[in-house]
């Protein structure tokens, strides 16, 4: 990855750091208390969020290149259940 590049990713992942920060911040603050509880929120939230929207631009820019290619992939982006959801049960 070229300097331009990188430098531009590490604005963009900086500003998700910020905005699931606050989220954190407001919506279980006690996991910012300690390492292993960052480390989660972090987890968290990248499988809730982040992951699976850059799973789908891939998908979908993949369909661009090469048409039928999101059909086929389809049957395996199949969305996991949240981490939140998963302590509920």
């Amino acid at each position: 990855m070229d300097a331009s590049k990188a430098a531009q990713l590490k604005a963009h992942a900086r500003a998700i750091a910020q905005l699931l920060y606050e989220e954190t911040e407001t919506s279980n603050p006690q996991q910012l208390e300690n390492f292993e509880g960052i480390e989660q929120a972090v987890r968290d939230h990248f499988l809730e969020h982040v992951g699976p929207e850059i799973g789908e631009f891939f998908v979908k820019q993949q369909a661009i290149v090469e048409p039928g290619a999101a059909v086929r992939l389809k049957a395996s982006s199949v969305t996991p259940i949240s981490p939140k959801a998963k302590r509920k049960r």
